[in-house]
Parts: C-alpha cells; structure tokens; sequence
C-alpha cells in the first residue's frame, strides 16, 4: 500500500516562517500600545488615590494643603511624605504584609516608570510632581478651596526623570511635564479629574518640558 508522507519543502517551510514573522511584526505594535495604555491607566489611578489623600490631609490641616517642597523658609510637611500615612490606611489588611511599606507607598506615590529607574536613583526620583505654583512669595501653602477655577488648575502632574536636578525635585511647572504616556501627560486637577493632556510631539525624554504653561487646553499653572 502506498503511502503519501508529505513533508516539506524548503520553500514551505519558508513561507511558514515568514507568515509566522509577519503576524508577529502586526501584533508587537498592537502589543505595545496596549502595554502603554495599561501604564497610562494605572498612572491615572495612582493620581486619584492621590488626590483622596490630599483631601484627607487638607481635613484635617483646617483645608490646607500640604507643601510643594521641603526647601525654602516654609516649615511643614511636603506633600510626597503628607500622602504616606493615608496611603497605608487605605491598603487592604489582607494585603500589607505583602510588600514592604516602603515599595506600597511607591507603587502609588511613582508613575509606573519608577520601575526602569536603577536602584541607586530612585531614592531620589519623584516622578510624579506638584504645581509649584499654588503658593508662591510669602504664601506656604493653599487652601484647597481657595482656587476659583480648579477643574482647570494643575495639583499633580507627570514630571521629568531624565535630568538628575528636576527628577530629585517634588515640584516643578509646565518646564518639568514628561509626556511618557504616548507623548502625552497625566494632569490631576485642583477638582480631582486626571486627563491625558498632549502639547506639542514631546516624548518626555528628548525634549525637556513643555514650551508653555497653557498646551492650548486652557491650563492654569498660577491660579493668581
């Protein structure tokens, strides 16, 4: 009885390859967007459970805010290490023990970037940061309420890593955005909303900050 074992061919082995090839080269672009939006979403969440916790803090420091930074003659606590302890009441129970405290509070307090950042960086990495420009001159901090259009004045926002200067900093304005997040950058509100906010083809790395305060989005920066 006659039997037909077909293998194959050189030439079908090739083709397979290369059908093989060209889904992969269709799917990697697919692949890493979805990664990057996953890094965008969770960026937005870190910045809402940011924002509970500067509402938390402002409640009970008689609606005050907490400082930008730690430099100058103001005296309080900065807004970086303001969030902890509301940060570590919120975490499930069930999950503190987990990780150490230390990692929790980054996990929220660090744009999903803070995980490429070498070990002997991040101690003095703050990748997310604080509208410097709420409380300037003799003014420390700001009431929260105090603000007459917060749905369009920056609280928080996506800052700069790629300069050791900047990145050290818990503040910083328009000059310190680091559009990471398909050439976008989050911006949490004075009113609690995040949005996804875009101002030029930055990538965040190779050109440094934002040419202007406004990105033609009606973004305030000095609420005075």
């Amino acid at each position: 009885m006659y039997k037909n074992n077909h293998a194959f061919t050189l030439i079908e082995l090739l083709i397979v390859i290369f059908i093989i090839l060209t889904i992969t080269g269709l799917m990697f672009p697919v692949l890493s967007s979805i990664r990057e939006k996953s890094k965008q979403a969770v960026c937005m969440s870190n910045m809402g459970q940011l924002f509970k916790c500067l509402v938390q803090y402002s409640i009970e420091n008689d609606g005050y805010l907490p400082l930008d930074d730690n430099s100058g003659p103001c005296n309080g606590e900065v807004w970086f290490k303001a969030v902890d302890r509301y940060i570590i009441t919120d975490t499930l129970p069930e999950n503190q023990t987990e990780i150490s405290t230390k990692e929790r509070l980054m996990r929220i307090k660090q744009d999903p970037v803070f995980k490429t950042i070498s070990q002997d960086e991040k101690d003095n990495t703050r990748s997310i940061k604080m509208n410097t420009q709420l409380a300037q001159g003799s003014m420390c901090r700001r009431m929260i309420d105090s603000i007459s259009f917060p749905s369009k004045t920056v609280l928080l926002f996506d800052g700069r890593i790629n300069n050791t200067t900047v990145a050290s900093k818990y503040d910083g304005s328009y000059g310190s955005v680091a559009q990471r997040h398909s050439r976008g950058a989050n911006i949490l509100f004075i009113d609690g909303h995040v949005e996804r906010v875009q101002n030029g083809d930055s990538d965040g790395t190779a050109n440094e900050g934002w040419p202007n305060g406004h990105a033609d989005q009606g973004i305030i920066w000095d609420p005075d």
